[in-house]
């Protein structure tokens, strides 16, 4: 099992990732701001951030440098709807380990997961 701190500004998106990660992986906190993901991944110590690229405020990406700045080991899984070329750029460079575009299947987030955590 992997501890996920799942970042959703949106209630039917995220009750959706929920029931994707449960039970195979145990979701340690939910935040739907980017402040609210910083201070949740400095609270829980998660081994993956399910974060949405656009969030109220600090943004997602922000919120992955921040989060990558303080524990550089956990891994970070960006998701949005709105891909570009800017944003995934962006995304990397905050320390994002791996990037789903919207809508996904459970399967896809799960695999992006474990490819996210390995080596």
């Amino acid at each position: 099992m992997v501890d996920v701190l799942l970042v959703e500004d949106t209630d039917m998106q995220r009750a959706l990732l929920r029931g994707f990660l449960t039970p195979r992986h145990t979701v340690v906190g939910v935040a739907t701001t980017g402040e609210e993901a910083i201070r949740g991944a400095e609270r829980t110590a998660p081994d993956v951030v399910v974060m949405d690229v656009n969030l109220p405020g600090t943004d997602g990406i922000e919120a992955t440098r921040a989060i990558k700045r303080a524990n550089p080991d956990v891994a970070v899984v960006m998701s949005t709807a709105m891909v570009t070329d800017e944003s995934r750029d962006r995304a990397a460079g905050a320390g994002a380990d791996a990037y789903l575009t919207k809508p996904f299947s459970k399967q896809d987030l799960l695999d992006t997961i474990d490819e996210a955590r390995s080596p």
